[in-house]
C-alpha cells in the first residue's frame, strides 16, 4: 500500500474496533438538557463520554482490539448494526448534536437509558459485544 490510500475495505481490516461493550448512546440536541442528563448520570455512579464535533467523530473511529476474534468481528460489524449507528452518529455530530457515551453493564443499562429519555434524549442504543438494541423509537 506504498503511496496509495487504503480503500473502504482495507480501511476496514486495518482499523481496530472501538470498545463499546456494555454501553448505551443516546443523542442529545440540546446542551441545556444534555448537561443536566450528564449531571444525572454522574450522580447515579456513571461513566459518561460526551462527543461533539470532529473530535467526536474522531472517537467514533474504530480502535481498540486485536486479534482473530476483533477481526470477526470488524466483519461482522461492517455489514451489521454497529456500522450503521456509528454512520448516524456521525451524522448526529456534524449537525450540531452532542452524543452521551455511559458504561452500564446489562443490569445498569436501563437506569441509564431512563435518564437520558427524561432529558429527552434520541436515537438510544444499548450495546453490548455482540448485540445492539436500538430503546424506543
Amino acid at each position: 500500500m506504498s503511496g496509495m490510500e487504503a480503500g473502504p475495505y482495507e480501511r476496514l481490516l486495518l482499523a481496530e474496533i472501538h470498545d463499546f461493550d456494555d454501553t448505551v448512546v443516546a443523542v442529545l440536541s440540546d446542551a441545556e438538557k444534555a448537561e443536566g442528563a450528564m449531571a444525572r448520570l454522574r450522580a447515579a455512579g456513571y461513566d459518561i463520554e460526551v462527543l461533539e464535533g470532529e473530535g467526536g467523530k474522531n472517537h467514533l473511529d474504530p480502535a481498540g482490539e486485536a486479534g482473530p476474534a476483533a477481526t470477526v468481528k470488524r466483519l461482522l460489524n461492517a455489514f451489521g448494526d454497529q456500522n450503521r449507528v456509528l454512520e448516524r452518529l456521525s451524522r448526529e455530530l456534524d449537525e450540531g448534536n452532542l452524543v452521551i457515551s455511559v458504561e452500564a453493564k446489562p443490569d445498569e443499562a436501563d437506569e441509564a437509558v431512563s435518564i437520558l429519555q427524561e432529558h429527552e434524549g434520541e436515537f438510544i442504543w444499548k450495546l453490548g459485544t455482540w448485540t445492539y438494541t436500538r430503546v424506543g423509537e
